[in-house]
């Protein structure tokens, strides 16, 4: 089930009248994780220690485990997921700090150490997991780690036990200076471009891999979602600009990347935890992955398909669902299993592979197909007559909501991306081109973003907020008329987000 977060400041775009519109604001007490945490560390301590020194089978262990597990379920009632996690020296649950006093205060201390020695930033437990399975993973979690990977080996050996209602976030030490860096934009602006690069790179790999019939790399998805989960919660303007900067020869790659970015995007917005927004993203990643067995000829064809190559064009969702099947841990990838099948068919059921009737949408799919074609539909290919400005792409999905896209989906998605999205090339009314680099932080103010303006000689412009206006009066010193296709100034709106 998928809980939707809801702040004052979040906006959605109304899809009959196109206006912004407020989304309604709502608080839950802590009370509940005050009373319960250190419980909950008390017994995640004891059932540690009990299940490395006995068997799974042995009394004193089922004791620990149904301990644990009772607090789970009744802090689960409430909240949903369970999130232990350490941000410097504290923990909390569920982002609610732990307070215990100076005679509770080992196992808090002990949990904290053990979390950074395996690199574990968070452990999120799903609503779901059972007893057997929580004694799998303890057994696995306070094992000795390993010397070299130890986030990694750790995932591996979780993986392969079957432990998928537990889920774990790499502690990555950047991640103190991305919260600063809400100061230091450039800090960000260079952890986005490293991202970026790292995924294009990966999804290279990926390619390569089914073509030689290796399994893909899951753990390796996982690291580089999460970290672009952790900017996306920093400051997701460059990863949205650099979603907008279009490579035409290696798209296959950067489409993928591109929808998992936008994925990840409206998963955060929709109030999705970390750990499932990094799911989406993985997700997104290999959700085209069949492709890789149509031929480029038929993917690149400026001209209508013949029936015999639409067939094998309607097939690559199959073959997709094939090459993931190969990975070590099916239940790991099972996510991206049901995307690779259905991210072709539409909220209304329309699409292909044909839905049986009693087929529910994963919901993951509804984020990733609105992705998916926003990221086509602004992406200039050979056989498309026109390609959509940002904006009007944004228009016609408000349109389709509830009928091609799952509304709620398209509102997370609008409310994120703004009027004019980050990278939207317009024209102002003063006759000059600018693009847009930020969304104005208030929501009234949507249609007057942040822009960058661009010249002619190719030089860098003025930053301009298009919400100041002309002195004291009414009037606003710029405004946007429309926005524009012009490849005069790809180099210079790559500039505003690409670091050299």
């Amino acid at each position: 089930m998928i809980e939707h977060r809801t702040n004052p400041d979040d906006c959605a775009f109304d899809a009959a009248g196109g206006a912004p519109e407020p989304i309604s604001c709502a608080t839950e007490p802590n009370g509940l994780v005050d009373r319960l945490g250190p419980l909950l560390v008390h017994y995640l301590f004891s059932a540690g220690r009990t299940v490395q020194i006995h068997d799974l089978t042995n009394r004193a262990a089922q004791t620990a485990l149904s301990n644990l597990l009772e607090t789970l379920r009744e802090l689960g009632e409430t909240e949903g997921r369970v999130a232990v996690t350490v941000a410097t020296d504290l923990l909390s649950i569920n982002d609610v700090r732990v307070v215990v006093d100076t005679q509770s205060m080992g196992p808090v201390l002990y949990l904290i150490d053990e979390m950074k020695k395996r690199k574990v930033e968070e452990i999120d437990f799903a609503p779901e997991v059972a007893a057997e399975e929580l004694g799998s993973f303890l057994k696995l979690f306070f094992s000795e780690p390993s010397e070299e990977d130890v986030f990694g080996e750790l995932a591996r050996k979780l993986s392969d036990a079957g432990v998928v209602n537990i889920r774990l976030a790499e502690r990555i030490e950047r991640l103190k200076y991305l919260r600063d860096a809400k100061v230091n934009k450039q800090e960000v602006r260079e952890e986005s471009n490293r991202v970026m690069s790292r995924a294009i790179m990966f999804m290279g790999e990926v390619m390569r891999a089914i073509a030689q019939r290796r399994p893909v790399q899951l753990p390796k998805a996982s690291r580089i979602t999460q970290q672009i989960a952790d900017i996306i919660r920093t400051d997701e303007t460059i990863l949205v600009g650099l979603a907008s900067i279009k490579d035409y020869d290696e798209y296959t790659f950067s489409h993928s990347v591109n929808v998992s970015v936008l994925s990840m995007l409206i998963a955060d917005r929709m109030g999705l935890h970390k750990s499932d927004t990094a799911q989406v993203g993985i997700a997104a990643l290999f959700h085209d992955v069949g492709k890789t067995h149509v031929p480029q000829a038929i993917l690149n064809k400026p001209d209508s398909l013949t029936p015999e190559e639409w067939q094998l064009m309607e097939r690559h969702p199959m073959l997709g669902v094939i090459e993931l099947s190969r990975a070590r841990s099916l239940r790991a990838m099972a996510d991206a299993l049901f995307v690779s099948l259905q991210h072709h068919l539409l909220y209304n059921g329309k699409g292909y592979p044909a839905k049986p009737a009693p087929w529910e949408l994963h919901p993951f799919n509804h984020m990733i197909t609105v992705a998916d074609v926003y990221d086509a539909m602004t992406t200039p290919r050979v056989y498309r007559k026109q390609t959509l400005t940002p904006d009007s792409a944004l228009r016609l999905i408000a349109r389709k909501g509830g009928e091609m896209f799952d509304p709620l989906v398209v509102k997370a998605f609008i409310g994120a991306m703004g009027v004019y999205p980050v990278g939207t090339v317009v024209k102002l009314d003063t006759g000059e081109h600018a693009v847009v680099t930020r969304q104005n932080e208030h929501c009234r103010l949507m249609h007057r973003p942040v822009v960058v303006l661009l010249r002619d000689d190719g030089a860098s412009g003025e930053q301009i907020d298009l919400a100041e206006r002309a002195g004291d009066g009414p009037k606003y010193r710029r405004t946007i008329v429309e926005s524009v296709h012009d490849k005069r100034y790809e180099a210079q709106k790559a500039n505003c987000f690409i670091v050299k």
